[in-house]
């Protein structure tokens, strides 16, 4: 167990709220230690802390108590669920199809309509890790695949994800061009087009 992990258990243990010097004793570590996890634990709404009246001199100390929830720290599997959806829509007649209507459904969304279309677009691929260049006169290539893995598995659902996010943002700007998308050229990058006259990845 981490020491996160450690004060968040002894806070749950406790049954009534405590203060750091009562957690600290209770798990032998220094209260420094304790202070930094609660705050975090607080910051997550994993604690609640409360500051008592002031009685004498001195600051009022403050009170913890934990509260119900799934501690959102440590490390996540986010790869293992995106082979289970891909394998799913996979099997499914329209599929892709689906696949591409939830990326531009989520293209849309991370829009910014206050940039140009193009810009906006290239904004989005290089935040999401597909290393863009512009290849005249309509071409964009991505360099990486952030779904590397699933992509080489299921290129016809997760290709089609990703046309869709940049069909999302284009008609977030209320561009009527459309997008097409050539997986792998040469092996080592991806080609899209835009105002391609296919709509469907190859």
């Amino acid at each position: 167990m981490t020491a996160r992990a450690d004060v968040l258990g002894a806070l749950r243990d406790a049954g009534s709220s405590v203060t750091v010097a009562d957690l600290a004793g209770t798990l032998g570590v220094p209260a420094t230690t304790v202070r930094f996890h609660l705050r975090a634990l607080t910051d997550d709404g994993l604690a609640d802390a409360q500051t008592e009246s002031a009685v004498g001199p001195g600051r009022p100390r403050i009170r913890y108590r934990a509260r119900p929830g799934m501690d959102p720290s440590g490390s996540r599997e986010y790869g293992t669920l995106a082979r289970a959806l891909v394998t799913a829509l996979a099997v499914i007649p329209d599929g892709p199809r689906r696949a591409a209507d939830a990326g531009r459904a989520l293209g849309a969304d991370r829009a910014h309509r206050t940039d140009d279309a193009t810009s906006d677009l290239l904004h989005m691929l290089a935040s999401m890790g597909f290393d863009p260049v512009v290849a005249p006169p309509s071409q964009i290539r991505l360099r990486r695949c952030p779904f590397l893995e699933t992509a080489r598995e299921s290129p016809e659902i997760t290709c089609s994800v990703h046309r869709g996010l940049m069909q999302g943002v284009l008609d977030a700007h209320g561009s009527d061009t459309r997008v097409g998308l050539d997986p792998f050229v040469d092996g080592d990058h991806c080609v899209a087009h835009i105002d391609a006259a296919r709509t469907t990845t190859r």
